[in-house]
């Protein structure tokens, strides 16, 4: 067994790290229970760099090193500044207020991927009505938010870019299934079901490493 990480907070999730070139090595974690993100540096420096003052579920750093923050309770992704205060980035999309943000991912180019299902069991079987976006880069020089695939997810966590950047893995968490979202020429994506688990609650997280390899967060089941 490696190395056990007793982390501060309560209700802990979205270990992270910085891809920027010289950054410390340190790992990152939310707690969504005390609304703070923290740096942990071996062998046991815990140390909060950002309070959002809501839930948070998920953060990532840009290439400039900034943190993004996917906050449930605020219904918004935040952008962390240079002193370390979160602000709003964005909250809804053509005036239609988000259910609340839980799983971030950037791409190499910056462009930054989120899911929107809002708290656990608001988006059900029942109500599929979880969302994916992006937030890119447009031709003018600013932003564009745009859904990937909108109201039609079972509360859809957590999102990885995958080493081919036109592919997006999505935990569809309700359906305890894996969601691939491939990007065509037309510059829209088509989703299709990636792997499908059997029995437990499903995945609430994912991640891709530079082989190509992904990995699946789940609880295990009790005995």
């Amino acid at each position: 067994m490696g190395d056990v990480i007793r982390c501060r907070g309560a209700k802990i999730c979205s270990p992270f790290i910085s891809k920027r070139a010289g950054a410390s090595g340190a790992i990152y974690y939310v707690s969504a229970g005390t609304g703070e993100t923290f740096e942990y540096q071996a062998p046991a420096t815990h140390t909060p760099i950002v309070f959002s003052g809501g839930e948070p579920f998920g953060a990532q750093f840009d290439r400039l090193g900034r943190v993004h923050i996917a906050d449930c309770a605020h219904a918004a992704i935040l952008r962390v500044d240079d002193s370390m205060q979160p602000g709003v980035m964005v909250k809804a999309y053509e005036d239609r207020a988000f259910r609340g943000p839980n799983g971030i991912a950037f791409a190499e180019d910056d462009t930054v991927f989120f899911t929107d299902s809002g708290p656990l069991g608001e988006t059900t079987l029942e109500k599929p009505h979880g969302s994916v976006f992006c937030i890119a880069s447009s031709p003018s020089g600013g932003q564009v938010l745009r859904p990937l695939a909108m109201e039609c997810l079972a509360h859809p966590w957590g999102i990885a870019v995958a080493a081919d950047p036109d592919v997006l893995f999505v935990a569809e968490t309700m359906r305890n299934r894996i969601v691939r979202l491939r990007k065509l020429p037309s510059n829209a994506y088509h989703a299709s079901v990636f792997y499908q688990f059997s029995g437990g609650m499903g995945p609430s997280g994912v991640a891709c490493d530079a082989n190509g390899a992904l990995y699946a967060l789940k609880s295990q089941d009790s005995a």
